[in-house]
């Protein structure tokens, strides 16, 4: 069997978080520097190290470190050009020319079929790390202070429902056609014994018990510290981890997928009622603002930590030589508008130090507060308003499912939508697909929008590309469909 976490894997994480040592946040609390395997879950801190080491992992992907996996591939790279946020790529020779096949759909490229088989392992590699942590804490339960075993397991148990809905959503077929085509291995057990794929419903049923479970764990712990920090680094910044509310807000996003509205509007609701992640009352994103809070801050439910983000913003958006990444202006005048009031995220685009006018989310800037610092958004409030919206539409009730959608509206500097303009299922519908596209530019989230309503990606999105019948479905990497159901190779890919 391959240890997960083994001595190299560690010493890395330990490395990077050394070298950003200055910082206060979890994901810089400093790892022990010996990490055998017999002794990493000795004691607490074996533990804390194990899952800190998987929110590293979430950055980084096995095809190298400019290709980030949540911060890069699944939310500005990849799946962005999916949705033709920057109608260039298709030209771009950024990343060796990935993007401009990404932007075809040409998954059996030779870059993008190494891209895709990468995030498949790096998904698994998480998955198996978490596993291997799961499968000692139990015996270990009286090792740990304060809420610490809580916090532990049930952060685990959430990221690892989190790395599977995603794996499905991008390896299985969308849901309103292919709930019961194969999609993925869901993998609870640590071990080189092979998991046979199982059907997109079964992998969303174990996601949801796996959040439920996650979620009760969760409600045991404190989750005052969302977004600042106390002396007790392992609670502060909850926000940056799969906190109590991030797992409820996952199961609304996760059961919206599986078509089950009422428990999504349950979970949205619980989320929105919190009060904890208030919808901004002014565009603190705008450029004249003293500091600039470019992804209204105070909104992310759950968002991830990186210190690779300015290298990988820069490398795609402020580029030395050659063209950025970009969004025309006539394709940004017909997404936002072009007439008062205006929409507070066209904040979301400055010019680069070239005087490029470039989709500007994740810059950096130098008078950036430390909180506001190396953040990539995974789960947003405005998402569970627009889910709320939207069972309220399919349940027939247009005006509080229209009162929801225009609650953002207005966090975004909007005039709410009048009656006449969401005065059926359809026209309410249509706006709250233009509400995806506006909020998670550079975010992924609309691919997976689209993809959960098997909408049509070339009108939705405007490309000129062809878009294929498998647009929507990563192909499953060669080595793992050669060897399933038995997945011989599971360790071989999970550790290349």
């Amino acid at each position: 069997m391959f240890s997960c976490l083994n001595y190299k894997m560690l010493l890395l994480c330990a490395l990077l978080i050394t070298f950003f040592g200055s910082c206060k946040k979890f994901l810089e609390m400093p790892l022990k520097d010996k990490l055998p395997q017999d002794n990493l879950f000795s004691d607490e801190q074996g533990f804390m190290d194990a899952l800190t080491g998987v929110y590293l992992g979430m950055g980084k992907t096995a095809s190298g470190a400019d290709k980030g996996l949540y911060t890069h591939d699944l939310t500005m790279g990849m799946l962005s050009v999916m949705v033709n946020n920057y109608p260039n790529a298709s030209t771009s020779p950024l990343n060796d020319g990935l993007f401009a096949n990404v932007s075809k759909f040409d998954y059996e490229q030779v870059g993008v079929k190494q891209e895709i088989r990468s995030i498949w392992s790096s998904m698994y590699n998480n998955i198996a790390n978490l596993n291997n942590l799961l499968t000692y804490i139990d015996a270990k339960e009286g090792i740990f202070t304060r809420d610490y075993y809580y916090r532990v397991k049930g952060e685990s148990i959430a990221l690892r429902a989190l790395f599977h809905f995603d794996l499905a959503r991008m390896f299985g077929q969308s849901p309103a056609i292919g709930m019961n085509e194969r999609a993925i291995p869901y993998v609870r057990v640590f071990s080189a014994q092979a998991t046979p794929m199982v059907p997109l419903g079964s992998a969303l049923d174990s996601c949801i018990a796996d959040l439920i479970q996650a979620k009760d764990l969760l409600a045991k712990a404190d989750t005052s510290k969302l977004n600042g920090g106390t002396s007790d680094l392992f609670s502060s910044y909850t926000q940056n981890r799969m906190n109590y509310w991030a797992t409820k807000a996952l199961l609304a996003r996760v059961y919206l997928y599986k078509g089950d509205v009422v428990k999504a509007k349950q979970m949205a609701m619980e989320v929105i009622g919190s009060k904890k992640f208030p919808l901004s009352t002014s565009n603190v994103a705008v450029a004249t603002a003293s500091v600039r809070d470019r992804l209204f801050s105070g909104e992310l439910i759950f968002s991830l930590y990186s210190t690779n983000l300015k290298t990988n913003n820069e490398a795609l958006f402020n580029v030395g030589s050659g063209s950025p990444l970009q969004l025309p202006l006539a394709s940004k005048n017909a997404i936002y508008g072009t007439t008062a009031p205006f929409d507070w995220r066209l904040s979301w685009f400055d010019n680069n130090s070239r005087g490029t006018n470039v989709p500007s989310k994740y810059f950096q800037d130098a008078n950036l507060p430390y909180d506001l610092q190396n953040i990539v958004p995974l789960i947003r409030i405005s998402e569970m308003y627009y889910i709320v919206a939207e069972c309220e539409n399919i349940a027939g009730n247009l005006s509080v499912g229209a009162n929801y959608l225009n609650q953002v509206r207005m966090a975004r500097g909007l005039n709410p939508l009048a009656p006449s303009e969401t005065q059926d299922a359809v026209t309410l519908s249509n706006e709250i697909s233009k509400e995806y596209k506006k909020e998670f530019i550079q975010e992924g989230q609309s691919f997976f929008y689209y993809k959960r309503l098997n909408k049509d990606l070339k009108i939705e999105t405007g490309t000129t590309m062809q878009v294929p019948e498998n647009a929507y479905v990563f192909p499953i990497p060669d080595k793992e469909n050669e060897y399933n159901p038995q997945r011989k190779e599971v360790t071989k890919i999970l550790f290349h």
